[in-house]
């Protein structure tokens, strides 16, 4: 087995029984060489003829190549080896992820007689691996739904072991082999994100609240909705915009406001959404105060008890994105203006 890597694509030479979920010749099929190719991004073109071109150039027979595409750049594959399996991923995830501006591709070369039904363990398996290192990494559409991937994503699991050696009937993630290729993917796409998008585990809280569609300029515009000089002030909303968005960097970059967010996002997604805390949650009864304690607690973090004040203000009213979110984001998101409020206001 031999990788061969360049600028614009990924070669893998060898001699594999390979399952696959490849967009050129995939499913069971037997090659010489497994193909990830960088495309542009938005490519609209027709892809057999791609890998049909790139054949003739090599001089490769066309039945004898697996392909995969991916818009990332081959410089930001992560290939990871040991002593039976070699992993090669390349991993892009847009901000915010969606099912058709992302692509995963993981291929999976296996020093091992593996039987049909083991490599299709495999596939399993790294797919399991992947979402868990969207789970890892906090990765969630703007639904707030935990994102598991994108239509073009790819997998392809290629034996190369002797066929006079035991076949391997077994792969899943209980055996030896499958808890190893299941860490190895994890881990890998992890750091293939990062290597591309950046995509690390300790992102701010803002850029998490981003992606979620919750954007800074909106809670600064929400801010001041409400905003009224009183006697002897003389700044209007342009000039205290500035500040305001200073001092919302400022608080969100605080450990505790941070947690404070992300207690408030699981409980959204992982609670409400989801039907965990039942009708009373999803309808927001008076008898859920849970999401008002959160937005208390931030708002009285930043801006002490006068900025009790403030949240009910601002709950009560609901301007700009409050009246937007959900059952526990609009208190949270409250807190958080009701406390920059009046911290920056006194």
């Amino acid at each position: 087995m031999e990788i061969e890597r360049t600028n614009d694509y990924i070669a893998v030479h060898g001699d594999f029984n390979v399952l696959s979920s490849a967009v050129y010749n995939g499913g069971f099929v037997r090659a010489k060489t497994i193909l990830n190719v960088t495309v542009s991004k938005g490519f609209s073109g027709n892809a057999l003829e791609l890998f049909d071109a790139l054949a003739q150039e090599k001089g490769l027979e066309r039945g004898d190549i697996v392909g995969l595409m991916t818009a990332v750049p081959m410089e930001n594959a992560r290939i990871v080896e040991n002593m039976e399996v070699t992993a090669i991923i390349t991993a892009g995830i847009a901000t915010p992820p969606s099912q058709s501006s992302s692509t995963v591709n993981i291929i999976l070369l296996i020093r091992r007689n593996l039987s049909q039904s083991a490599m299709a363990n495999v596939m399993i398996v790294a797919t399991e691996a992947k979402t868990a290192a969207f789970y890892d990494l906090d990765v969630h559409d703007e639904t707030g739904d935990l994102f598991t991937g994108d239509a073009t994503d790819s997998v392809v699991v290629a034996s190369y072991g002797s066929e006079e050696g035991t076949e391997e009937l077994f792969a899943g993630k209980a055996t030896e082999l499958g808890a190893e290729i299941y860490g190895i993917v994890r881990k890998g796409v992890k750091d293939a994100l990062y290597n591309y998008n950046s995509w690390s585990m300790d992102r701010p809280i803002l850029e998490r609240l981003e992606e979620r569609g919750i954007h800074l300029d909106e809670m600064v515009a929400t801010a001041l909705e409400l905003y009224v000089p009183v006697a002897g002030e003389d700044e209007d909303k342009e000039e205290l915009k500035p500040k305001v968005v200073a001092i919302i960097k400022r608080e969100c970059a605080d450990a505790n406001i941070a947690l404070l967010l992300a207690a408030a996002l699981h409980a959204e997604e992982q609670e409400i959404r989801k039907g965990r805390a039942g009708d009373a949650g999803s309808e927001d009864a008076a008898c859920i105060v849970a999401d008002e304690l959160i937005g208390i607690d931030i708002a009285e973090y930043i801006g002490g008890k006068k900025a009790l004040f403030n949240f009910v203000y601002y709950d009560t009213r609901k301007p700009g994105i409050l009246k937007e979110l959900g059952v526990f984001m609009d208190d949270a998101i409250g807190g958080l203006i009701a406390g920059c409020m009046t911290k920056l206001l006194g």
